[in-house]
């Protein structure tokens, strides 16, 4: 984990801003640096790394309680420069364009670097940041 902020509660993405349509909400962003280490290539899935609270609970179409994984819901690019100082990409997701990026495939010993943002009740402190993968990472946030 590169940087964890507690807001801006909005982001810009094909010209609209987005932000939590209830008092109550706040976003967290989450930069991670992702590496594989491994000999093959390897997807990440961003809709598999979830903020603890793992799940939120919502209503469905009929009432009814369901419980929904925490996932982010949006990711921006970063890039590094020489310096390794990390510049945003405000290209990131764009949801005017449908461009989103749901997952990556990076190469062995392939680096990638990307902000997570997840929607938190204001109420909830994040504890950590759960890989839902096969080695189940756990990063503490505190």
């Amino acid at each position: 984990m590169v940087k964890l902020t507690d807001g801006p509660d909005s982001f810009a993405s094909g010209g609209t801003n987005f932000y939590p349509k209830s008092d109550e909400m706040r976003l967290i962003h989450v930069t991670v640096s992702l590496k594989n280490l491994k000999n093959t290539d390897y997807e990440v899935v961003f809709a598999k790394i979830a903020l603890e609270p793992t799940y939120i609970t919502v209503l469905d179409d009929k009432g009814k309680e369901t419980k929904k994984l925490n996932s982010p819901a949006f990711v921006r690019h970063f890039e590094v420069d020489v310096w390794n100082d990390i510049k945003e990409d405000t290209t990131g997701n764009n949801f005017a364009t449908g461009k989103i990026e749901n997952s990556i495939t990076l190469k062995p010993n392939e680096v990638a670097t990307r902000t997570l943002i997840y929607f938190l009740p204001k109420v909830n402190v994040p504890e950590k940041l759960i890989f839902l993968d096969e080695n189940s990472t756990v990063i503490p946030l505190k």
